[in-house]
């Protein structure tokens, strides 16, 4: 890698994109000898080739699942039953013991007398055929067969269905690897870091239907059993370590881009992944198209060239739309739940439940497929629109097919659109992020508020305690009522003569205007007059008269 520098923010124009070196025409047809250059951009450090601590710690964790996983299918203690019985005659005692052993596809048989043991092994599906047909020779009813025979049927059956479907979960743990070694040469295939969890499902159904249609008995579960089950957990211990690791939220702005400050350099972003880190686009840079997949490693912006063509060797552009693989969603999805549901019955429709998870598989990542022509070969690129920024991508391949066709006529390649559309999806997505923030401050205030309201304790009761009365209360007494006694005033006694000089009245102002206000007197109003005690009546010294006579005298 060449020597870093520091990295621009994403709202300011990046720098220059380093200038690849001079490349000449491997067979005059216009392909270049450039199709794994990689160019990286201006960084803080130069970018490490040594693997990770995740990478190494989840990588461990599937190699240890997959060797349990393998060794548990091949062995053959899967269930095991004991017997032990001492019988006595003519004076003597002999104890039998009996081990008997289940694999997947075959069982084994320890008898021992007295310590001598002898072990035997057979196949299960050709016990069960030499059954069928020595009943079919002894000329017995079918109900009779399936009461001999059945229970070896079943467990042939069992064993059959399980070792297929962990075979299935050792593979896709092998793919997990094969995953993991491409990242490190640069190529990463979609949705690498749950492949674990695919593994262990595809194991841990293999154990539970084997379970399921084996015959009941008395048997434990052995040693390659309890394997098999712990690589179920390592492979979904490597899953969950990867994701917790690698989880990042998105990036604030526009996603990582490929853009140099060259103005005839142009870019069209076939697709954006979910957190921004990481793009893929079609880049015109003079006379050069080229395909760069762009991504955001601990701070430092890695482009890397997938190929570089001449413009003018460009001779044709198809789009692969896989629309059918939707419109049958629903068919697929039966084709799985039935898959699985008649490997409990025969194990014949394995096939068919293969067919359906690959194509169910197939629609969820809702692939797209590109191809580039030119004189002497073809550039396919696959793109998928799971875990990607699914509308940028929509309205991408909604567009690519019109810029393509303008670019082959002769025209530029045109992706501010797809700018466009990022711009209006990042500002989008900043709206519902404040109003979240607003919603969760609002929800911690009135938390906040009700934790820091005023809380009235009630008055405790006081404890009553034997032999001592509690404190009494002192109980305010009511003031006394005073009845004070009625004062009566007397009425003023009527003026005999009113002799006053009144000044004229005032005239009246005219009419609309208005009155002029009176003037606001500080002074104390004087008390009321207080009633005037009356003069005592004089006496008379003179002597009453005579009363009047009386008429009947």
């Amino acid at each position: 890698m060449d020597d870093a520098k520091p990295m621009q923010p994403q709202d300011a124009p990046l720098a220059a994109h380093p200038q690849p070196p001079t490349m000449q025409p491997s067979d005059g047809n216009g392909d270049l000898h450039a199709a794994e250059v990689t160019i990286t951009a201006p960084h803080t450090e130069p970018v490490k080739h040594s693997l990770s601590h995740t990478v190494w710690i989840s990588t461990g964790l599937i190699v240890v699942a997959i060797l349990l996983a393998m060794f548990g299918a091949l062995s053959d203690n899967w269930a095991v039953e004991e017997e032990s019985e001492t019988i006595e005659g003519f004076g003597t005692e002999v104890t039998i013991k009996t081990e008997s052993k289940i694999g997947l596809d075959d069982f084994s048989s320890t008898v021992c007398i007295d310590g001598n043991c002898t072990i035997e092994t057979f196949d299960l599906g050709s016990v069960y055929d030499n059954c069928t047909s020595n009943a079919a020779d002894l000329e017995l009813t079918s109900s009779e067969t399936e009461e001999i025979c059945g229970g070896l049927g079943d467990t042939a059956r069992a064993g059959l269905t399980g070792m297929i479907l962990i075979t299935m979960g050792i593979c896709v743990m092998l793919t997990t690897l094969l995953a993991t070694f491409m990242s490190t040469r640069g190529t990463v295939l979609p949705y690498a870091q749950y492949y674990p969890f695919g593994g262990a499902a595809f194991t841990l159904v293999g154990v539970v239907a084997w379970k399921i249609i084996l015959p009941e008995g008395d048997a434990s579960l052995g040693y390659s059993a309890w394997m098999t089950i712990a690589s179920i957990v390592l492979a979904t211990a490597a899953g969950g370590y990867t994701v917790y690791m690698e989880r990042t939220p998105r990036i604030p702005g526009l996603g990582v881009r490929a853009l140099t400050t060259d103005p005839d350099a142009r870019e069209f972003v076939l697709r954006e992944n979910a957190m921004g880190t990481k793009s893929t686009s079609l880049v015109e840079q003079g006379k050069v198209l080229r395909l760069v997949h762009t991504k955001l490693d601990k701070g430092d912006i890695v482009a890397e060239d997938h190929f570089i063509i001449q413009k003018e060797s460009l001779t044709g552009f198809t789009h692969y739309r896989y629309d059918w693989l939707d419109n049958g969603k629903y068919m697929w999805w039966l084709m799985t739940a039935f898959g699985i549901i008649s490997l409990f019955k025969d194990s014949q429709q394995s096939p068919l439940l293969l067919i359906g998870v690959l194509l169910s598989l197939a629609q969820l990542f809702d692939p797209e497929l590109l191809s580039f022509e030119t004189n002497s070969r073809r550039h396919r690129l696959l793109l998928y629109r799971q875990d990607s920024n699914r509308e940028l991508t929509n309205f991408s391949m909604n567009q690519i097919d019109s810029k393509m066709q303008q670019l082959l006529s002769g025209g530029q390649l045109d992706g501010s659109s797809i700018e466009v559309k990022a711009a209006e999806i990042e500002e989008k997505r900043s709206a519902e992020i404040i109003a979240k923030q607003e919603a969760a401050a609002a929800l911690e205030l009135a938390k906040v508020s009700a934790e820091t309201a005023p809380v009235i304790a009630p008055i405790p009761t006081p404890i009553a305690i034997p032999g001592i009365e509690p404190p009494q209360q002192p109980i305010a007494e009511a003031e006394p009522i005073v009845a004070w006694p009625e004062v009566v005033i007397p009425a003023p006694p009527a003026p005999t003569e009113v002799q006053s000089s009144l000044p004229p009245p005032l005239p009246l102002p005219p009419q609309g205007q208005p009155l002029p206000p009176l003037p606001l007197i500080n002074e104390p109003l004087p008390p009321p007059p207080q009633a005037q005690p009356l003069p005592p009546l004089p006496l008379i010294d003179e002597p009453l008269p005579p009363p009047p006579p009386l008429w009947g005298n």
